[in-house]
């Protein structure tokens, strides 16, 4: 009965070691492909790192780009606000020059009615425009009795438009020389302004040019053509300070 009892205690043993031997080979086995898995672990958290280092300086360069666009945004801002400005400032020039056109077309309207002038807006100027028969004798420069009455009217109307100027400009045909064109277109324009001048007209505020046939109202193809391209012409000389007004640089007091 005892070496019965030895018997099944030395199994016993044999199978506790062979137990443990099998549990150490798999514990070895585990450690290592836990080793094998922390590796890739650290891998993969160096790479997350790596990419979050990468999504980090996007997002810094996007946070720089989008301060910078704000930045210029402001600027556009202020750039089209002072532009919006100027155009406002020069919408109420323009609406300012046109109710002096205005108010110039209804005082002069009997004189037009009349036939003894017209009024037009040439190159952006508000011109008074005259026949030549109106004022002179064919080929003559002094102003006749006939043309002094409307002058006399016309001065008394354009003298009254405190703080503009004016410019008597003579014109031509193409018939004659050169040379005499010039001297009769200018000598008509001065005599115009020596008559207007003795009639109230500020001698500051009036200038006269002649042009000859240099500035035609028609080509000088025809009578009537021609007849239009003999004539006087009144200008008024546009106020430069107001119209350079928005683009000069602001003061500040």
């Amino acid at each position: 009965m005892k070496s019965v009892t030895l018997a099944v205690t030395g199994l016993a043993l044999a199978a506790t070691v062979g137990c443990a031997t099998v549990s150490r080979e798999r514990y070895d086995t585990d450690i290592v492909g836990l080793k094998k898995q922390l590796k890739e672990l650290e891998t993969k958290n160096a790479s997350l790192f790596g990419d979050k280092g990468t999504l980090q300086g996007a997002l810094d360069r996007c946070t720089s780009e989008a301060n910078a666009l704000k930045s210029s945004g402001k600027a556009l801002d202020a750039n089209l606000s002072n532009a919006l400005k100027r155009i406002q400032e020069l919408e109420n020039i323009a609406a300012a020059q046109k109710a002096v056109f205005d108010k110039l077309r209804a005082q002069l309207d009997g004189l037009v009615q009349a036939g003894k002038l017209t009024v037009s807006i040439v190159r952006g100027q508000f011109t008074v425009q005259m026949a030549d028969k109106i004022l002179f004798d064919s080929g003559k420069f002094e102003v006749k009795d006939a043309g002094k009455e409307t002058l006399v009217e016309l001065t008394r109307i354009l003298g009254s438009l405190s703080g503009r100027s004016w410019q008597v400009s003579g014109h031509t045909d193409a018939d004659g020389g050169d040379d005499y064109n010039w001297r009769l277109s200018g000598n008509r324009s001065k005599a115009v302004i020596e008559f207007m001048i003795e009639n109230g007209m500020p001698p500051d505020r009036i200038s006269f040019a002649g042009y000859g046939k240099h500035a035609p109202a028609a080509p000088n193809d025809t009578p009537e053509n021609k007849a239009l391209n003999r004539r006087i012409e009144i200008v008024l000389i546009p106020d430069l300070d107001a119209l350079l007004a928005p683009f000069q640089p602001k003061t500040t007091p």
